[in-house]
């Protein structure tokens, strides 16, 4: 087998402080990108807040720069969500020469995926998770209850939302990691395909805030949806 070009004894024989330098100069690459896009973030920041208040009424801020924090805290979210295949990809040719061939196949499958499912996961918390919660907690309001909600409460507890989405996305990628390893194994998890269905209403019974059952759907189908998608992965990748 021919080997690629990074796996030359000259590119692994290169003196520490030449990986010193070139780490510095992607770092200092990765640091520029990530302020220019955070420019389109803070216009984009805007839109999303007003996208929450829709839903909640006008926020007010406690402090004089709770509003510019809130905005800044997004911005930069955006532009680490936007800006990640740049840094992603810095991060790769500066570790690539350390791994294998086979390690370097995995991953350059599984990281793309990865950040697509990250994004359809946030995005899917941002949009329909957020308003639904949003709604059904205002809905504790009374005559001797009256929200009052600042722009940082709302702004925190949507990104942690839409974060913790994400991270659920990613099952597909750590059911196919397990499976290649030969950790898991497809029949397995369709054989408890059943508990898994269980298992999954339940869950979204417990976190999804609101009684009607719309709500637990919103959730619990998706989450079959990945782990249908996980075991069809696993049924590829187990050795």
């Amino acid at each position: 087998m021919n080997r690629l070009p990074s796996d030359t004894p000259n590119d692994r024989a290169r003196p520490l402080g030449d990986h010193l330098l070139e780490l510095r100069r992607r770092l200092w690459l990765s640091i520029a990108a990530f302020a220019l896009l955070a420019i389109p973030g803070w216009t984009l920041s805007e839109r999303l807040i007003h996208q929450i208040s829709r839903v909640t009424g006008p926020l007010v801020f406690l402090g004089p720069t709770e509003a510019f924090a809130a905005r800044l805290k997004l911005s930069a979210v955006l532009a680490l969500a936007l800006g990640a295949p740049i840094f992603i990809y810095h991060a790769w040719r500066f570790v690539g020469v350390a791994l294998t061939v086979s390690e370097r196949r995995v991953l350059l499958g599984a990281l793309p995926f990865s950040y697509l499912l990250l994004l359809l996961g946030a995005s899917f918390g941002w949009f329909l998770i957020v308003p639904t919660g949003l709604r059904f907690l205002l809905g504790f309001a009374s005559a001797d209850l009256r929200p009052t909600l600042s722009v940082h409460a709302c702004v925190s507890f949507a990104l942690w939302t839409s974060l913790g989405l994400g991270l659920l996305f990613q099952l597909p990628v750590v059911v196919g990691a397990l499976a290649r390893w030969g950790w898991v194994r497809a029949a397995t998890l369709a054989r408890y395909r059943r508990h898994a269905v269980l298992g999954i209403l339940v869950v979204a019974a417990v976190l999804t805030p609101g009684p009607d059952v719309f709500s637990q759907l919103l959730l619990a189908v998706p989450t079959y949806v990945l782990f249908e998608v996980s075991v069809t992965l696993a049924r590829f990748l187990e050795p």
